[in-house]
């Protein structure tokens, strides 16, 4: 009976850890500042080196609001992203945030002059 019930709790502890390695661990919270977004690595990576470089230096400066809008539309984005090659990806993650970026930048700008006019 005692060798039995021991079987058991060993097949138990097996089927954890079987279970618990085959998830990947994923970071909790939104990704350091200048970082691609998660799941588009290999996307941006298939762009031109400068554009990659632009992409981080454009995450870096997203305002919080900013960052926001970008996650809405990826969200929107998503459904398309099994139809995508990946170059394909990449260019329109690019687009995306390059948009968000401007029309950001450009609000900023007009409300600076509306303020001081």
């Amino acid at each position: 009976m005692q060798v039995l019930m021991s079987n058991n709790i060993s097949a138990q502890q097996t089927q954890l850890n079987t279970q618990s390695s085959s998830k990947p661990e994923r970071p909790q919270g939104p990704p350091p500042p200048g970082s691609t977004p998660p799941g588009l690595e290999k996307a941006v990576s298939t762009l031109t080196e400068e554009q990659q470089a632009d992409i981080s230096s454009m995450l870096s400066a997203l305002t919080p609001e900013q960052h926001e809008s970008l996650k809405l539309a990826l969200d929107e984005l998503k459904p398309m992203a099994e139809t995508l090659s990946k170059d394909d990806m990449g260019d329109v993650f690019l687009t995306t945030l390059t948009e968000i970026a401007n029309t950001s930048t450009e609000n900023d700008i007009s409300n600076t002059i509306d303020i001081y006019a």
